[in-house]
């Protein structure tokens, strides 16, 4: 029976990494230390490996748009910060969407060297540290612009009244990180769900 075979070569695979490595073909988590081998859910574990080269592309990828994320809303940031004529209520908005955008590109290094190590490198700290800034970050950078859409609306439709104060725009981007910050410490701390490997 082939198929009972190829069943159980799979379920060997999963529960034991040297059987992950065949002479034919590697599987995704063929290069897990068996300790953080746990913490990657069994489902993608029965996927082939992707070619290096794709991995060293991604890599190559990621540093470009580090570079350019971090520079670019590294501008925003001081830009925005240090003139006075920038400093209007509805620009703290934009200095926290590239605040949220900078610290999303910070936690690339991780992904990089993961990418040119061709695996789960860093371990399960590293995919905490990723997964946490991560969650942060994209939760953070939805949440401001749900803001900045919100102020173009009142801005439009209601252009006389319930103007945006600077100590109204400050609440509100409070609310954006209170709001934000128990959906990255939650999972982190594993009291609700947990973080898992994407890469």
């Amino acid at each position: 029976m082939p198929f009972l075979e190829h069943l159980s070569d799979n379920y060997t695979a999963v529960l034991r990494p040297e059987a992950r490595l065949s002479a034919e073909t590697r599987y995704l988590g063929w290069n897990v230390a068996p300790e953080d081998l746990p913490h990657i859910p069994e489902h993608w574990l029965k996927y082939p490996e992707p070619e290096a080269s794709l991995h060293y592309l991604l890599g190559l990828l990621y540093i470009a748009f580090t570079i350019f994320a971090l520079v670019g809303n590294g501008l925003v940031i001081w830009i925005f910060s240090s003139a006075k004529s920038l400093r209007t209520p509805s620009n703290v908005f934009i200095v926290n969407l590239a605040i949220c955008d900078f610290l999303m590109m910070v936690k690339t290094p991780i992904f990089i060297y993961n990418s040119f190590t061709r695996g789960f490198t860093t371990g399960y700290l590293g995919c905490q540290i990723f997964a946490f800034i991560g969650s942060l970050s994209g939760i953070g950078a939805g949440a401001t612009n749900a803001c900045i859409a919100y102020d173009r609306y009142n801005t439009i439709a209601r252009p006389f009244e319930g103007k945006l104060t600077h100590t109204k725009a400050i609440f509100i981007t409070c609310l954006v990180w209170a709001y934000t910050i128990p959906w990255g410490l939650l999972p982190l701390m594993e009291i609700w769900g947990r973080f898992v490997p994407g890469k």
